[in-house]
């Protein structure tokens, strides 16, 4: 459906305009949603806190243990931005699986090298809140499932490593988590999101004044 026709379709089923961002924009309602304090916001933070106590006590024990050296312990340490790197594309694919899932036709990948930010988006499809917080968050959960396994696997390097790797990304998921904060501040207006992939604009619409909410 083009975006013309969605936003008319919209309209007749009695939403409006929330907002819109340009895909440059997007760094606004993020840090909107980040510093809201709610679920998302909140298990964000959380995350990345008991990600670097992970990594600060992972260090600690190597060097108390000579397993490893300081100077090894900064270089395994270093390896996890680049290595962080490397899952970009896993990432992104993930999202596009699933907007795939839930019947996008028409997914568009890119990135905005001024910010190092990419993006995957499905042209003129509308998601709802539990869908979007499903492809939102789907990288997260996916990515790091898969590095707890490998870290239960390898051996005292690789385990410094993908402990890294698993901060890093989490790090990287902070638009995720921000627009699912975003999101989330609307929720009892049934909020819909979709993307201009040809205008590079993001649009959130919502019923007014809908008072029941969604869990």
């Amino acid at each position: 459906m083009m975006t013309g026709q969605l936003i008319q379709s919209l309209r007749e089923q009695g939403y409006e305009e929330y907002s819109r961002f340009s895909f440059n924009e997007l760094v606004i309602p993020l840090r909107e949603g980040l510093k809201s304090g709610n679920i998302y916001a909140t298990s964000f933070f959380v995350v990345i806190l008991t990600g670097c106590g992970g990594m600060g006590a992972l260090a600690a024990f190597f060097l108390l243990s000579d397993t490893l050296t300081g100077s090894q312990m900064a270089g395994w340490t270093l390896a996890c931005i680049p290595a962080t790197l490397l899952l970009v594309p896993l990432h992104e694919l993930i999202h596009g699986w699933m907007f795939r899932w839930y019947g996008a036709k028409d997914v568009r990948y890119g990135v905005i090298w001024k910010k190092l930010m990419f993006y995957a988006v499905a042209h003129g499809f509308a998601v709802n809140y539990r869908q979007f917080r499903y492809i939102a968050l789907a990288p997260f959960v996916v990515i790091s499932l898969l590095l707890i396994a490998a870290f239960l696997l390898v051996t005292a390097p690789w385990k410094a490593l993908i402990l890294g790797v698993m901060v890093f990304h989490a790090m990287c998921c902070a638009g995720d988590f921000g627009l699912c904060a975003y999101f989330y501040q609307v929720r009892h207006r049934q909020p819909l999101s979709f993307d201009d992939a040809d205008g590079d604009v993001t649009y959130f619409y919502t019923l007014p004044d809908l008072k029941t909410e969604n869990p």
